[in-house]
């Protein structure tokens, strides 16, 4: 498949487990919604012990793998197919890595999806480490999908967002407003004033509440704009003062969805995805939306 066949597709990567297909029958809903192809893709992976090719085809293996991701495709296909009839929906298998084929995808699709394992959190996602890998190098915005398996759908209740001022928080407030219209729910925008790197970096005032009001301030002109310019979404701005992990994970819990920057305002760390989104992709209880500057 092209790179040009991606173009404002949504990406599911499926690996046979029951979450690929809960997530997939989410992102069949959100596709639905924004009026966008879905992409069902299965990648047989590179064995981690050595065979040649041609020892591979004496023992058939190769064609019998493709043979299996073929069906785990057609399975998730045919789950989603049911619920969104009208829905455009592509099935790819391709061979190689599949980290590397959903961030190779991700360079013109409107977003790509993999499923968090629940029974894991800490080990990660997808296919082992493949979904740590595309959050952190996709070019679009990565869902890690944590859900219900018996109502994987979107519901009535909001999207919640973190509220920095970076480039890919800016990112995440867009995508969360799109999404929110999309779907028909209000969003919650939350700005957490308690990071250490903020208070070791910027001049403080001797009163809290001069800290306090300063920091609404800042968040209001975050979101000045996005609601002209989506006038059907209500919002509710939230200001906390705590870390942003801990403030997006409890608040998360009323959420259907968590959106938020790759990186953050941390000016120390942050090369791959900043401590906040780590946090957020082992611990999340819903399904976390990662947004980076295109």
């Amino acid at each position: 498949m092209s790179a040009s066949a991606d173009r404002q597709s949504i990406i599911v990567g499926i690996d046979g487990s029951p979450t690929a297909v809960g997530a997939a029958r989410w992102a069949g809903a959100i596709a639905n919604r924004q009026h966008a192809p879905l992409t069902l893709l299965g990648v047989v992976p590179a064995l981690d012990y050595p065979l040649t090719s041609s020892a591979l085809a004496e023992v058939n293996l190769l064609p019998e793998l493709r043979a299996a991701a073929k069906q785990k495709v057609q399975e998730a296909f045919e789950a989603v197919h049911a619920e969104q009839p009208d829905l455009e929906i592509r099935r790819v298998v391709e061979d190689g890595s599949p980290a590397r084929e959903l961030i190779r995808h991700s360079a013109n699709a409107r977003m790509v999806v993999v499923a968090a394992k629940s029974q894991d959190r800490l080990s990660t996602l997808l296919l082992g480490s493949t979904a740590l890998t595309v959050a952190n190098k996709a070019t679009c915005p990565v869902t890690v999908w944590r859900g219900r398996l018996d109502r994987p759908e979107p519901d009535e209740r909001p999207v919640l967002v973190g509220v920095d001022g970076s480039p890919g928080g800016s990112a995440a407030v867009g995508e969360a407003f799109e999404l929110a219209s999309r779907l028909g729910v209000e969003v919650t925008a939350l700005h957490a004033w308690n990071d250490p790197d903020l208070l070791q970096w910027t001049p403080v005032p001797d009163a809290w509440d001069t800290l306090a009001q300063q920091e609404e301030e800042l968040l209001s002109e975050r979101m000045a704009g996005w609601s002209e310019k989506y006038p059907d979404v209500t919002v509710t701005k939230v200001v906390v003062k705590a870390t942003p992990a801990q403030a997006l994970l409890e608040h998360g819990e009323k959420a259907q969805l968590v959106v938020t920057g790759s990186r953050g305002h941390n000016r120390l760390t942050g090369l791959l995805t900043g401590s906040t989104s780590q946090s957020l992709l082992h611990h999340a209880s819903s399904p976390l939306v990662i947004c980076r500057e295109r």
